[in-house]
């Protein structure tokens, strides 16, 4: 493998380990707002105005986690690998961020959501 494609490899892996405490650190603060004395289910409605916010900021992480795939690679498949290395690394730092900043999860067998998106009020 070349230098390049190492360091490739290395500058996705740090820019996806540092989105990856971005989306930490929005959790942190939508738990604290929303969610100060924890969550239990059926979760509550959120404002359309947040909900909307959400969604975006779910499409923006696919977006982030997309663009340097287009950068690196000019066909199709070698720009889903990269992208998949990206959500793999990602993913893992997320929830690493998370017991860093929160405690959690307690363990790995704690329960998850992946990709809770809110479910708006009536009005919507």
């Amino acid at each position: 493998m070349s230098r390049t494609r190492i360091a490739h490899f290395a500058w996705l892996a740090v820019f996806a380990i540092a989105m990856a405490y971005l989306e930490s650190a929005v959790v942190v603060y939508l738990r604290a707002l929303f969610f100060p004395n924890g969550f239990t289910f059926p979760l509550p409605q959120m404002d359309r105005s947040i909900v909307i916010t959400e969604l975006g900021r779910e499409l923006a992480t696919v977006v982030m986690l997309l663009a340097p795939a287009f950068m690196l690679a000019r066909r199709s498949i070698e720009r889903f690998a990269w992208f998949l290395f990206a959500f793999g690394v990602w993913d893992l730092f997320y929830y690493i961020w998370l017991k860093v900043l929160l405690g959690w999860p307690a363990s790995l067998f704690d329960m998850d959501i992946l990709f809770l998106v809110p479910v708006p009020g009536s009005d919507l």
